[in-house]
């Protein structure tokens, strides 16, 4: 194949990292079907996408404000100022950048670009340049589009400037955070900053959770606000990343073409799964960890059956993932942390609804097992047990979760109300429910792109693909029901927790055995 003329003009310049993406720019354009036309539509329909989901945030949070300053008394003791956990739930989200970035690479490199790029006697600086630019825009700028609808609607009297300083140091610090995660790739620390950001999520969250239930239940009133913000304080998160991109930039010479390779692969197994909406395969990309030598041996406990075998197998991969574990803990700290909120406490939906997140998110925790086991569904095959058996063993371990996970959330709300037992009892009791969806998702059908297919604004999708992706937490969301009219008519009541406990047993045996006569092919 002949290289287009715009090529082979510069065929004797001197080879550097700018003039091979100068040139792979000038070859890509030569060969492209797309029009100037073509690529201005596609921008405009993204930006009215964007505008539009913007829009229906801002609704939602200011219909959410409006119901807090309506709302009457609370479910429980609410100790927690509104700013408070505004600013935890931000640290969880940025948390949760971090860990991303980590696991993807803020600097990587596909498997076409490492097998053309990296062999090339270029300087590798200026060739990786390039990539590390496109992350911290994509990244500062979708920070700042998520945060536009919470700076229009969570003060009183939103202002221009006022507006504009938020959008500035969200995208500042999403931009930071990038360029030292960049840093510590280019310095050999690459996959550290995941667990560290990990950490500092969860021991803020049960800090947190600690002192918001001490404080409710021994009538120490609520924390004090946070302090206002200074003037100008919107430049210090953009010096900062001017800094540390600067830092990481002058780095990127030191990255191995082996880091690269791996942190690539793995990136486009995750764009690969988010684009074929396979959330399964998307956790498995950002949970993946570079291999590592285990600090201590582990046993598995005696076992006298297969079913027994299966449990501890259970158990045991449950236990050797710290992510999950963390997971589990936040999962108990995000229905406290709103139920004790100034406003959102007032708020049964709320309560419910942080109630639904928390429990979900433990659900995905306690199927881990079962979605490495639907990876290679021929090991369960090869167990002497039934469907029906290697079903009810596998909902071992996730209802020894979620019953512990439920439990502690009934307790840490209820505990400076006058009914605790009942709150323990009626969060309790949606343990059965929760633990049949981390099952029913784990094994899930994958999504059937072979039929009729329809349009979005996220491109074409396979009709019925919602109902595919929500198995698994409808059966949660379902099964809480009844912990929502209890919220709704005033708090638990020992016929509440009856209904909770038959309708989530109910709902269990049902998933249970629609997961057991799932098909006998792969997913």
């Amino acid at each position: 194949m002949s290289a287009p003329p715009a090529v082979l003009a510069d065929r004797d310049a001197e080879l550097s990292g700018a003039a091979v993406r100068r040139l792979t720019r000038r070859a890509t354009a030569a060969r492209a079907d797309t029009t100037v036309a073509a690529r201005l539509a596609e921008a405009w329909g993204s930006l009215v996408s964007v505008a539009i989901g913007v829009a229906v945030l801002a609704g939602t949070v200011a219909s959410l404000r409006e119901r807090v300053t309506l709302a009457g008394a609370p479910a429980t003791a609410t100790v927690l100022p509104a700013g408070v956990t505004a600013a935890l739930a931000a640290v969880l989200a940025l948390a949760g950048l971090v860990v991303a970035l980590d696991r993807l690479g803020p600097v990587s490199s596909t498997p076409a670009a490492a097998a053309w790029w990296l062999p090339l006697p270029a300087g590798r600086r200026d060739l990786l340049r390039g990539e590390l630019g496109r992350v911290v825009a994509a990244v500062a700028g979708t920070a700042a589009v998520a945060a536009l609808p919470l700076a229009l609607t969570l003060t009183d009297a939103p202002s221009l400037g006022g507006v504009a300083a938020v959008l500035a140091g969200t995208a500042g610090t999403a931009a930071a955070l990038v360029g030292a995660v960049a840093l510590g790739q280019t310095r050999g620390g690459g996959g550290r900053a995941a667990p560290v950001a990990g950490a500092v999520a969860v021991g803020l969250a049960a800090a947190a959770v600690g002192s918001a239930t001490v404080l409710a239940a021994t009538g120490g009133g609520e924390l004090p606000p946070l302090p206002g913000l200074p003037a100008g304080w919107a430049v210090l998160p953009g010096a900062a990343a001017v800094l540390l991109l600067a830092g990481a930039l002058a780095g990127l010479g030191r990255l191995g073409a082996g880091q690269l390779r791996a942190l690539g692969a793995t990136s486009q197994y995750a764009s690969a799964s988010a684009l074929s909406l396979d959330t399964r395969d998307l956790g498995r990309a950002l949970a993946a960890r570079s291999p590592r030598e285990p600090r201590r041996g582990r046993r598995f406990p005696r076992v006298a059956g297969a079913w027994q075998a299966v449990v501890a197998a259970d158990r045991t991969a449950l236990g050797r993932s710290p992510w999950h574990l963390g997971q589990v803990a936040v999962a108990v700290a995000v229905p406290v942390l709103v139920a004790r909120t100034d406003g959102l406490g007032a708020l049964p939906v709320a309560v419910w609804g942080a109630c639904a997140a928390g429990w979900a998110l433990a659900a995905v925790a306690a199927g881990h097992p079962a979605r490495q086991a639907q990876l290679v569904p021929a090991l369960d095959r090869l167990l002497p047990l039934s469907a029906a058996g290697v079903t009810v063993a596998r909902a071992v371990v996730p209802l020894a979760v979620l019953a512990v996970v439920t439990t502690l959330t009934g307790l840490l709300i209820g505990v400076a109300g006058g009914t605790p037992a009942l709150w323990t009892g009626l969060c309790a009791a949606t343990a059965p429910a929760w633990a049949a969806a981390a099952l029913r998702g784990a094994f899930r059908p994958e999504v059937d792109w072979s039929g009729p297919v329809v349009s979005t604004p996220m491109g074409a999708l396979p009709t019925g693909v919602g109902a595919t992706l929500v198995q698994g937490v409808d059966v949660g969301l379902v099964g809480s029901l009844p912990l929502a009219a209890a919220l709704v008519s005033g708090g638990p009541t020992p016929l509440w927790l009856a209904v909770q406990l038959g309708w989530s047993v109910l709902l269990c045996a049902g998933a249970l055995a629609l997961v057991a006569r799932r098909p006998s092919g792969p997913g």
